[in-house]
């Protein structure tokens, strides 16, 4: 491994190099990238192979940072593929043209790459793309097509390039011209490479407001970010996100987050870096659960969680065996965390209504066990259905069973996160703690923690997914006190996506809706949240649909 890691010390190096200088020592650049040592022992490190359909692929073209290309192409290794799609930077601003296209054969380390004849010429014939041959100094396309060979041999590769200067309404030319060479079993390759040349703390909040982005799948965010600041192409991962909502219907997947200082720790940590974010995208958002590395944690959260009235002939028969199984396996590994919206009580006391929501405790409980529930959070407008006491005996009723409770305006540490459930919504029958007005959130800016912050507030209008003015307020407020991601709950509706605020350093989720809840209707389902937490403390938020389960009961 000596030669290996003295190619990507070099390479290290000439990361500090002006643009202006890349020219002189591009062989250079590109020998890790010939290096079978390299090639080969970032393949074999990176074996996950995803369960999930992959329809594209987000992936570094710094060789430093082989085994992040690895595990995105490695992970869509399983698809099937008639085609693939290489997107990349022109680094040398060679193009007149908005957009490149390699004629060329390219012939890598492992053999020659297969090209698509028809899909070149189709390109050929639009203005908007010139012939580059093979580009032989470009190493966002060169550094990729390796592990293309490699992992897909026999899978003709249409590989692009992208000008610096082109502009939105030019990505959407190239995006509609795409959609005539590609089908559904394409894989979209996009080689980019994230915040280059800056200090770390920059780099973090850079990378922070791309993460967002990411999250979000909105494409039209994507002109907001700069180059490279942010990223080494905009056009590419404008045309990356485009497709994968046009062509396939998907939705991304982040599975990692490093940067050039994590390979060459004896450099100066605070000096300038650039940084390498990995993305999947996938038509199958519950399967992707399973796809989890060690150099990141991950939480998933639940929305609403009544199980009593209309559920309750269902617990006592024990029917919940396909449905705790499903929703099991969205869930996937670590810390599961629900919004339980009830007391949990051994007996319903004399007096109650079906409007106070009591649950069984002996019924109830153990379903919470099954479904894998680390922790409730009791921060809603029905824990306090029957009092103080009810809440009181709640709480211990849910440590009996090993679940932590989660209450309103406590700020608890858990799975790599500061949680700080907040709710909105005033009970029916008590008075408890309520956030009233936006002054009260300045709990959540003297909140003590060297964690992420992640609020957990219950709010919003019944049967609604969309958060109004107040929440949009509240957003922002929470983005400028440091919180890193809203997580919200109540409006038995879920959020379609992942919004961003203030200015890109806060993810949310509106609301999850309901997981497992006594309604149904057109107006009422769930989702949940995925949370992973990178080793640099960044984090993405992902939604997980889940189908109405009290409506398959039927």
């Amino acid at each position: 491994m000596k030669r290996s890691r003295i190619s990507l010390i070099c390479f290290v190096c000439l990361l500090c190099l002006p643009s202006s200088l890349w020219a002189e020592t591009t062989s250079r650049f590109l020998d890790a990238a010939r290096d079978p040592l390299v090639i080969d022992g970032a393949l074999g490190a990176e074996t996950t192979v995803a369960q999930a359909r992959i329809t594209g692929v987000t992936i570094p073209h710094h060789i430093l940072a082989a085994d992040l290309m690895a595990r995105g192409l490695r992970a869509a290794s399983g698809g099937q593929y008639d085609h693939i799609i290489l997107i990349g930077p022109d680094h040398f601003r060679s193009l007149t043209a908005p957009f490149g296209v390699l004629t060329t054969q390219i012939d890598t380390l492992k053999g020659p790459l297969p090209q698509n004849p028809t899909a070149i010429d189709r390109l050929n014939r639009s203005p908007l793309f010139e012939d580059v041959k093979d580009a032989p100094r470009e190493h966002g396309i060169h550094a990729i097509t390796p592990f293309l060979k490699a992992l897909f041999p026999d899978t003709p590769v249409t590989m692009l390039t992208t000008a610096t200067h082109s502009r939105q309404h030019e990505w959407d030319h190239a995006v509609d011209r795409l959609m005539q060479i590609a089908t559904k079993r394409t894989l979209i390759v996009q080689s980019t490479d994230y915040s280059h040349f800056l200090p770390r703390h920059l780099t973090i909040q850079r990378d922070i407001e791309t993460l967002g982005v990411i999250a979000s799948n909105d494409p039209d965010l994507v002109p907001t970010l700069t180059q490279p600041a942010h990223l080494d192409s905009k056009a590419s991962q404008y045309i990356q996100m485009r497709l994968q909502q046009r062509l396939h219907g998907a939705t991304p997947v982040i599975v990692a987050h490093r940067d050039a200082h994590d390979y060459i720790p004896e450099g100066n940590p605070n000096g300038p870096t650039t940084s390498y974010i990995v993305t999947l995208y996938t038509t199958d958002p519950a399967k992707a659960s399973h796809l989890i590395w060690p150099d990141q944690t991950r939480m998933v959260f639940g929305g609403d969680v009544f199980l009593d009235r209309g559920w309750r002939s269902a617990l006592a028969d024990d029917k919940l065996t396909p449905v705790l199984k499903d929703l099991t396996n969205r869930v996937g590994s670590g810390p599961f965390v629900i919004n339980l919206e009830g007391v949990l009580l051994d007996e319903r006391p004399a007096g109650t209504n079906p409007v106070q929501h009591f649950m069984s405790a002996p019924l109830a409980a153990p379903v919470l066990q099954r479904m894998g529930v680390t922790a409730a959070n009791l921060a809603n407008n029905h824990s306090h259905d029957l009092g103080t006491l009810g809440f009181a005996e709640t709480q211990k009723s849910l440590a009996a069973a090993g679940i932590q409770s989660l209450t309103h305006g406590k700020v608890t540490e858990l799975g790599g996160f500061a949680l700080l459930p907040l709710t909105f919504r005033m009970g029916y029958f008590t008075d408890h703690p309520v956030i009233r007005d936006l002054a009260q959130l300045d709990l959540a800016c003297g909140a003590q923690t060297t964690l992420p912050l992640i609020v957990l507030p219950h709010w919003g209008a019944d049967y609604t997914n969309t958060a109004a003015d107040f929440e949009r307020d509240a957003f922002e407020k929470l983005a400028a006190c440091g919180v890193a991601a809203v997580i919200g709950a109540h409006t038995h509706n879920p959020s379609p996506a992942v919004s961003v605020h203030g200015a890109g350093r806060l993810q949310a989720v509106f609301s999850m809706g309901n997981l497992l809840f006594d309604q149904t209707g057109d107006d009422v389902s769930g989702a949940l949240v995925e949370l992973r937490r990178f080793q640099k403390g960044t984090l993405a938020l992902r939604l997980i649909p889940v189908p109405n389960y009290f409506e398959t009961l039927k």
